[in-house]
Protein backbone atom coordinates (compact mmCIF):
# COMPACT_ATOMS: atom_id res chain seq x y z
CA UNK A 1 0.00 0.00 0.00
CA UNK A 2 1.48 3.58 -0.60
CA UNK A 3 2.24 5.52 1.89
CA UNK A 4 0.37 8.82 1.86
CA UNK A 5 3.77 10.48 3.79
CA UNK A 6 6.56 9.41 1.23
CA UNK A 7 7.97 11.78 -1.46
CA UNK A 8 10.69 11.33 -4.24
CA UNK A 9 12.57 13.82 -5.45
CA UNK A 10 14.66 13.30 -8.51
CA UNK A 11 17.90 15.04 -8.15
CA UNK A 12 20.07 16.21 -4.67
CA UNK A 13 19.32 19.77 -3.61
CA UNK A 14 19.79 20.36 -0.14
CA UNK A 15 17.07 23.08 0.20
CA UNK A 16 13.90 21.74 -1.21
CA UNK A 17 14.71 18.05 0.48
CA UNK A 18 14.27 20.07 4.02
CA UNK A 19 11.75 21.71 2.35
CA UNK A 20 9.88 18.41 1.51
CA UNK A 21 10.82 17.19 5.23
CA UNK A 22 9.35 20.49 7.20
CA UNK A 23 5.93 19.41 5.94
CA UNK A 24 6.12 15.71 7.51
CA UNK A 25 7.05 14.01 4.36
CA UNK A 26 9.25 11.00 3.99
CA UNK A 27 11.88 11.80 0.98
CA UNK A 28 13.52 9.37 -1.29
CA UNK A 29 15.88 10.73 -3.54
CA UNK A 30 17.22 10.15 -6.64
CA UNK A 31 20.93 11.17 -6.60
CA UNK A 32 24.12 9.65 -7.71
CA UNK A 33 26.53 8.06 -6.23
CA UNK A 34 29.01 10.80 -5.44
CA UNK A 35 25.60 12.49 -3.84
CA UNK A 36 24.41 9.40 -1.66
CA UNK A 37 25.91 10.49 1.33
CA UNK A 38 24.89 13.78 1.28
CA UNK A 39 21.29 12.65 0.92
CA UNK A 40 21.78 10.52 3.98
CA UNK A 41 23.49 13.23 5.85
CA UNK A 42 19.91 14.80 5.27
CA UNK A 43 17.71 12.31 6.57
CA UNK A 44 16.76 11.06 3.42
CA UNK A 45 16.91 7.88 1.35
CA UNK A 46 18.94 7.74 -1.50
CA UNK A 47 18.26 5.98 -4.50
CA UNK A 48 21.24 5.72 -6.39
CA UNK A 49 21.42 5.71 -10.10
CA UNK A 50 24.48 7.06 -12.51
CA UNK A 51 21.94 10.05 -14.21
CA UNK A 52 18.84 11.51 -12.30
CA UNK A 53 18.18 13.33 -15.67
CA UNK A 54 17.00 9.49 -17.33
CA UNK A 55 13.87 8.36 -16.74
CA UNK A 56 15.20 4.67 -17.84
CA UNK A 57 17.58 5.03 -15.04
CA UNK A 58 15.58 6.42 -12.71
CA UNK A 59 12.81 3.31 -13.21
CA UNK A 60 16.51 0.74 -12.56
CA UNK A 61 17.34 2.51 -9.22
CA UNK A 62 14.09 2.18 -8.18
CA UNK A 63 13.20 -1.84 -8.96
CA UNK A 64 16.94 -2.17 -7.46
CA UNK A 65 15.56 -0.94 -4.17
CA UNK A 66 11.91 -3.22 -4.54
CA UNK A 67 10.13 0.38 -5.17
CA UNK A 68 8.56 1.80 -8.18
CA UNK A 69 6.68 4.97 -9.04
CA UNK A 70 3.39 3.39 -7.19
CA UNK A 71 5.06 3.62 -3.99
CA UNK A 72 5.68 7.12 -3.45
CA UNK A 73 2.29 9.21 -3.15
CA UNK A 74 4.10 12.49 -4.60
CA UNK A 75 6.87 12.56 -7.45
CA UNK A 76 8.14 15.81 -7.83
CA UNK A 77 11.19 18.01 -8.25
CA UNK A 78 12.84 21.42 -7.86
CA UNK A 79 15.53 21.27 -10.08
CA UNK A 80 15.55 22.60 -13.70
CA UNK A 81 16.70 19.91 -15.85
CA UNK A 82 14.75 17.21 -14.00
CA UNK A 83 10.66 18.76 -13.89
CA UNK A 84 9.59 16.61 -16.63
CA UNK A 85 11.51 13.31 -15.87
CA UNK A 86 9.41 13.86 -12.48
CA UNK A 87 6.38 15.02 -14.18
CA UNK A 88 6.69 11.59 -16.46
CA UNK A 89 7.42 9.09 -13.22
CA UNK A 90 4.24 10.54 -11.42
CA UNK A 91 2.00 10.10 -13.79
CA UNK A 92 3.59 6.05 -14.59
CA UNK A 93 2.71 5.87 -10.81
CA UNK A 94 -0.51 7.47 -10.60
CA UNK A 95 1.32 9.67 -7.86
CA UNK A 96 0.55 13.44 -6.90
CA UNK A 97 3.28 14.81 -9.70
CA UNK A 98 2.84 18.55 -11.53
CA UNK A 99 1.68 17.14 -14.70
CA UNK A 100 3.41 16.22 -17.62
CA UNK A 101 2.09 18.59 -20.12
CA UNK A 102 1.65 21.44 -18.00
CA UNK A 103 5.63 20.70 -17.04
CA UNK A 104 6.42 20.53 -20.87
CA UNK A 105 4.97 23.89 -21.12
CA UNK A 106 7.06 25.34 -18.34
CA UNK A 107 10.00 24.03 -19.60
CA UNK A 108 10.60 23.76 -23.06
CA UNK A 109 11.04 26.95 -24.60
CA UNK A 110 9.46 26.27 -28.04
CA UNK A 111 6.40 25.07 -26.67
CA UNK A 112 6.05 27.84 -23.96
CA UNK A 113 6.46 30.93 -26.83
CA UNK A 114 3.35 28.82 -28.91
CA UNK A 115 1.66 28.87 -26.68
CA UNK A 116 1.92 32.09 -25.24
CA UNK A 117 1.67 33.25 -29.18
CA UNK A 118 -1.78 31.81 -29.45
CA UNK A 119 -2.73 33.29 -26.41
CA UNK A 120 -1.71 36.79 -27.88
CA UNK A 121 0.90 37.51 -24.99
CA UNK A 122 3.82 39.68 -26.16
CA UNK A 123 6.96 37.58 -26.52
CA UNK A 124 9.56 36.89 -29.25
CA UNK A 125 8.73 35.45 -32.50
CA UNK A 126 10.78 32.18 -33.03
CA UNK A 127 11.47 29.06 -35.25
CA UNK A 128 13.22 25.76 -34.76
CA UNK A 129 16.74 25.12 -36.34
CA UNK A 130 17.31 21.67 -36.79
CA UNK A 131 21.06 21.74 -38.35
CA UNK A 132 23.20 24.64 -37.81
CA UNK A 133 25.49 24.01 -40.36
CA UNK A 134 22.11 24.84 -42.86
CA UNK A 135 20.75 28.13 -41.39
CA UNK A 136 20.65 30.88 -43.47
CA UNK A 137 20.25 34.13 -41.37
CA UNK A 138 19.50 36.16 -44.47
CA UNK A 139 15.91 34.56 -44.19
CA UNK A 140 15.39 36.14 -40.70
CA UNK A 141 15.79 39.91 -40.90
CA UNK A 142 17.38 41.85 -37.72
CA UNK A 143 19.21 39.90 -35.32
CA UNK A 144 18.34 36.96 -33.81
CA UNK A 145 19.16 35.07 -30.72
CA UNK A 146 19.93 31.46 -30.89
CA UNK A 147 19.35 29.09 -27.15
CA UNK A 148 18.79 25.65 -26.22
CA UNK A 149 14.88 24.16 -26.26
CA UNK A 150 15.98 23.62 -22.47
CA UNK A 151 18.76 25.65 -21.33
CA UNK A 152 19.55 27.56 -18.35
CA UNK A 153 22.25 30.51 -17.38
CA UNK A 154 22.47 32.22 -20.72
CA UNK A 155 24.61 28.83 -21.62
CA UNK A 156 24.86 28.41 -25.09
CA UNK A 157 22.77 31.83 -25.60
CA UNK A 158 24.12 34.42 -28.18
CA UNK A 159 22.84 36.99 -30.29
CA UNK A 160 23.96 36.42 -33.82
CA UNK A 161 23.66 39.47 -36.06
CA UNK A 162 24.85 38.13 -39.15
CA UNK A 163 26.86 34.79 -40.38
CA UNK A 164 30.00 35.69 -39.40
CA UNK A 165 28.55 35.01 -35.81
CA UNK A 166 26.44 31.99 -36.39
CA UNK A 167 30.45 30.95 -37.60
CA UNK A 168 32.15 31.73 -34.59
CA UNK A 169 29.30 30.21 -32.49
CA UNK A 170 30.01 26.86 -34.26
CA UNK A 171 33.60 26.80 -33.41
CA UNK A 172 33.00 27.53 -30.15
CA UNK A 173 30.67 25.56 -28.42
CA UNK A 174 30.69 21.30 -28.41
CA UNK A 175 26.84 21.21 -28.56
CA UNK A 176 26.45 22.83 -32.23
CA UNK A 177 24.94 19.86 -33.85
CA UNK A 178 23.06 18.90 -30.42
CA UNK A 179 19.62 20.32 -32.39
CA UNK A 180 17.09 21.34 -32.65
CA UNK A 181 17.80 25.04 -31.78
CA UNK A 182 15.38 27.90 -30.85
CA UNK A 183 15.98 31.08 -32.60
CA UNK A 184 13.86 34.10 -31.64
CA UNK A 185 13.77 37.50 -32.54
CA UNK A 186 15.94 39.95 -30.73
CA UNK A 187 13.96 41.99 -28.07
CA UNK A 188 15.31 45.42 -27.10
CA UNK A 189 15.14 46.57 -23.59
CA UNK A 190 15.91 46.06 -19.95
CA UNK A 191 15.36 42.66 -18.16
CA UNK A 192 14.17 42.30 -15.37
CA UNK A 193 12.65 39.07 -13.29
CA UNK A 194 9.99 38.52 -11.27
CA UNK A 195 9.60 35.54 -8.23
CA UNK A 196 6.57 34.53 -6.64
CA UNK A 197 3.97 32.57 -5.86
CA UNK A 198 0.82 31.08 -8.15
CA UNK A 199 -1.93 29.24 -6.29
CA UNK A 200 -5.42 28.06 -8.02
CA UNK A 201 -4.35 30.54 -10.97
CA UNK A 202 -3.74 33.50 -8.51
CA UNK A 203 -0.83 35.15 -8.18
CA UNK A 204 -0.16 35.62 -4.40
CA UNK A 205 3.36 36.96 -4.27
CA UNK A 206 5.00 39.04 -6.86
CA UNK A 207 8.58 40.26 -6.63
CA UNK A 208 9.86 42.20 -8.80
CA UNK A 209 13.97 42.65 -9.22
CA UNK A 210 16.19 44.43 -11.69
CA UNK A 211 19.48 42.98 -13.12
CA UNK A 212 22.63 45.46 -13.67
CA UNK A 213 23.30 43.83 -17.47
CA UNK A 214 21.19 41.58 -19.28
CA UNK A 215 21.96 38.11 -18.72
CA UNK A 216 23.00 37.51 -22.14
CA UNK A 217 25.76 39.96 -22.04
CA UNK A 218 27.62 37.54 -18.93
CA UNK A 219 29.28 36.10 -22.42
CA UNK A 220 30.95 39.47 -22.99
CA UNK A 221 32.38 39.89 -19.32
CA UNK A 222 29.05 41.38 -18.16
CA UNK A 223 27.98 41.12 -14.40
CA UNK A 224 25.76 38.83 -13.22
CA UNK A 225 24.36 41.35 -10.22
CA UNK A 226 20.43 42.01 -9.70
CA UNK A 227 18.39 43.80 -6.95
CA UNK A 228 14.54 44.66 -5.67
CA UNK A 229 12.57 47.45 -7.09
CA UNK A 230 10.05 49.05 -5.01
CA UNK A 231 6.66 48.33 -6.43
CA UNK A 232 6.73 52.26 -8.16
CA UNK A 233 10.31 52.39 -9.06
CA UNK A 234 9.74 52.38 -12.78
CA UNK A 235 6.35 53.46 -13.72
CA UNK A 236 3.78 51.06 -15.35
CA UNK A 237 6.35 48.26 -14.48
CA UNK A 238 4.81 46.35 -11.66
CA UNK A 239 1.21 46.82 -12.95
CA UNK A 240 1.99 45.53 -16.68
CA UNK A 241 4.36 42.86 -15.26
CA UNK A 242 1.78 41.24 -13.29
CA UNK A 243 -0.80 41.43 -15.90
CA UNK A 244 1.66 39.55 -18.60
CA UNK A 245 2.09 37.17 -15.80
CA UNK A 246 -1.75 36.47 -15.02
CA UNK A 247 -2.26 36.27 -18.98
CA UNK A 248 0.91 33.91 -19.50
CA UNK A 249 0.35 31.69 -16.64
CA UNK A 250 -3.63 31.06 -17.94
CA UNK A 251 -2.24 30.07 -20.88
CA UNK A 252 0.66 27.17 -19.97
CA UNK A 253 -2.00 26.18 -17.35
CA UNK A 254 0.21 26.73 -14.71
CA UNK A 255 -1.82 27.51 -11.49
CA UNK A 256 0.10 25.74 -8.57
CA UNK A 257 3.93 26.54 -7.75
CA UNK A 258 6.25 28.99 -7.86
CA UNK A 259 8.04 30.76 -10.28
CA UNK A 260 10.95 32.54 -11.49
CA UNK A 261 10.07 34.68 -15.02
CA UNK A 262 11.93 36.99 -17.38
CA UNK A 263 10.69 39.87 -18.85
CA UNK A 264 12.09 43.09 -20.91
CA UNK A 265 10.81 46.22 -20.90
CA UNK A 266 11.59 48.71 -23.96
CA UNK A 267 10.09 52.18 -21.29
CA UNK A 268 6.67 51.15 -22.95
CA UNK A 269 5.43 47.60 -22.86
CA UNK A 270 6.36 44.60 -20.96
CA UNK A 271 7.46 41.03 -22.92
CA UNK A 272 7.39 38.18 -21.80
CA UNK A 273 11.22 36.45 -21.93
CA UNK A 274 10.78 32.99 -20.37
CA UNK A 275 9.77 31.59 -17.09
CA UNK A 276 10.74 28.18 -15.18
CA UNK A 277 8.49 26.57 -12.49
CA UNK A 278 11.11 26.39 -9.62
CA UNK A 279 12.96 28.77 -7.33
CA UNK A 280 14.84 31.21 -9.23
CA UNK A 281 19.00 30.79 -9.47
CA UNK A 282 21.64 32.80 -7.67
CA UNK A 283 19.85 34.17 -4.39
CA UNK A 284 16.58 34.92 -5.77
CA UNK A 285 14.91 33.17 -2.81
CA UNK A 286 17.09 34.92 -0.11
CA UNK A 287 15.90 38.35 -1.97
CA UNK A 288 12.44 37.49 -1.14
CA UNK A 289 13.04 35.84 1.94
CA UNK A 290 14.90 39.46 3.06
CA UNK A 291 12.30 41.21 1.20
CA UNK A 292 8.84 39.30 2.66
CA UNK A 293 9.20 36.92 4.78
CA UNK A 294 8.56 34.15 2.83
CA UNK A 295 10.39 30.87 1.62
CA UNK A 296 9.93 29.87 -1.70
CA UNK A 297 11.38 26.39 -0.82
CA UNK A 298 8.91 25.79 1.52
CA UNK A 299 6.44 27.56 -1.22
CA UNK A 300 7.25 24.83 -3.53
CA UNK A 301 6.99 22.18 -1.36
CA UNK A 302 3.75 22.91 -0.40
CA UNK A 303 2.14 23.24 -3.49
CA UNK A 304 4.13 19.92 -4.66
CA UNK A 305 2.39 18.38 -1.94
CA UNK A 306 -0.94 19.94 -2.97
CA UNK A 307 -0.86 21.63 0.93
CA UNK A 308 -1.38 24.86 1.79
CA UNK A 309 0.61 27.84 1.08
CA UNK A 310 1.36 30.06 3.79
CA UNK A 311 1.36 33.38 1.77
CA UNK A 312 -1.34 35.03 3.15
CA UNK A 313 -1.52 38.64 0.52
CA UNK A 314 -0.90 40.47 3.41
CA UNK A 315 2.85 40.03 3.93
CA UNK A 316 4.85 43.36 5.41
CA UNK A 317 7.42 44.38 2.94
CA UNK A 318 10.98 45.23 4.38
CA UNK A 319 11.65 49.06 4.09
CA UNK A 320 15.24 47.63 3.25
CA UNK A 321 15.80 47.29 -0.64
CA UNK A 322 18.06 43.50 -1.15
CA UNK A 323 20.17 42.54 -3.94
CA UNK A 324 22.11 39.84 -5.34
CA UNK A 325 25.73 39.23 -6.40
CA UNK A 326 27.89 36.47 -8.72
CA UNK A 327 31.63 37.61 -7.40
CA UNK A 328 34.11 37.05 -9.79
CA UNK A 329 37.89 36.91 -10.04
CA UNK A 330 40.52 37.26 -12.54
CA UNK A 331 41.03 34.23 -14.72
CA UNK A 332 43.82 31.61 -13.40
CA UNK A 333 45.10 29.55 -10.51
CA UNK A 334 44.30 31.27 -7.01
CA UNK A 335 46.87 32.48 -5.25
CA UNK A 336 44.49 34.67 -2.69
CA UNK A 337 40.78 34.62 -1.79
CA UNK A 338 39.28 37.07 0.43
CA UNK A 339 38.23 35.31 3.73
CA UNK A 340 34.58 34.68 3.84
CA UNK A 341 34.48 36.75 7.24
CA UNK A 342 36.24 39.55 4.83
CA UNK A 343 33.54 39.79 2.27
CA UNK A 344 30.67 39.85 5.12
CA UNK A 345 32.46 42.92 6.63
CA UNK A 346 31.76 44.89 3.23
CA UNK A 347 29.34 47.67 3.67
CA UNK A 348 26.02 46.00 3.33
CA UNK A 349 27.04 42.51 2.90
CA UNK A 350 24.24 39.94 5.09
CA UNK A 351 25.11 37.12 3.55
CA UNK A 352 27.98 35.12 1.29
CA UNK A 353 29.75 32.23 0.44
CA UNK A 354 32.38 31.33 -1.83
CA UNK A 355 32.87 28.22 -4.06
CA UNK A 356 36.56 28.66 -4.63
CA UNK A 357 39.69 28.12 -2.97
CA UNK A 358 43.33 28.74 -2.95
CA UNK A 359 44.77 25.90 -5.33
CA UNK A 360 41.49 26.30 -7.30
CA UNK A 361 41.41 27.08 -10.99
CA UNK A 362 39.37 29.73 -11.70
CA UNK A 363 35.75 28.69 -13.96
CA UNK A 364 35.29 30.18 -17.33
CA UNK A 365 32.73 33.32 -16.02
CA UNK A 366 32.11 33.94 -19.60
CA UNK A 367 30.30 30.45 -20.31
CA UNK A 368 26.64 30.99 -18.36
CA UNK A 369 25.31 33.89 -15.97
CA UNK A 370 25.43 31.01 -12.72
CA UNK A 371 29.26 30.68 -13.16
CA UNK A 372 31.23 32.00 -9.79
CA UNK A 373 33.54 32.22 -7.37
CA UNK A 374 30.96 32.87 -4.84
CA UNK A 375 27.72 34.95 -4.16
CA UNK A 376 27.13 37.96 -1.94
CA UNK A 377 23.66 39.34 -0.77
CA UNK A 378 23.62 43.27 -0.52
CA UNK A 379 21.18 45.54 1.80
CA UNK A 380 20.64 49.55 1.53
CA UNK A 381 18.01 52.07 2.15
CA UNK A 382 17.06 51.99 -1.48
CA UNK A 383 17.47 50.58 -4.43
CA UNK A 384 20.42 53.06 -5.68
CA UNK A 385 22.69 52.65 -2.84
CA UNK A 386 22.07 48.77 -3.07
CA UNK A 387 22.99 48.86 -6.23
CA UNK A 388 26.37 51.31 -5.61
CA UNK A 389 27.13 48.36 -3.13
CA UNK A 390 26.91 45.63 -4.98
CA UNK A 391 29.15 47.12 -7.81
CA UNK A 392 31.53 48.06 -4.42
CA UNK A 393 31.72 44.42 -3.74
CA UNK A 394 32.07 43.38 -6.94
CA UNK A 395 35.37 45.69 -7.73
CA UNK A 396 36.46 45.29 -4.34
CA UNK A 397 36.58 41.14 -4.46
CA UNK A 398 38.10 40.93 -7.94
CA UNK A 399 41.03 43.52 -7.00
CA UNK A 400 41.39 41.49 -3.90
CA UNK A 401 42.06 37.89 -5.80
CA UNK A 402 45.64 37.10 -6.31
CA UNK A 403 46.49 34.24 -9.73
CA UNK A 404 49.19 32.72 -10.52
CA UNK A 405 50.93 34.16 -13.54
Amino acid sequence: MRNPNSVLHIGWFDKPIAALQRTGAEVACVATAREAPSVRAAGASPIVVPDPGSVADILAGLSRDSLGPADFAAVCSSIEFYLVQAAAIAELGGARGAGLGRTLAMRDKFVQKELLHRAGVRTAACTLVENLHQLDLAEFPGPRVLKPLDGAGAKDTFVLRGHEDLREFIASTATADDGPWLLEEFVPGKEYFIDGVVRDGQITLFSLSQYFQNLIECHDGGLTAYHTLPENEVPDLSAKTLALAESAFSALGYEDGVFHLEVFWDGTEVWFGECGARVGGGRADKLVELTFGVDLHDEWALAALGLSSKVTGNETRSKQCYGGLNLRSPQGRLEHVPSLDEVLARPGVVQAELTVAIGDTTPVFSTASNMRAGQAVVSGADAAETARRLAEVNTWFFDSIKVAP
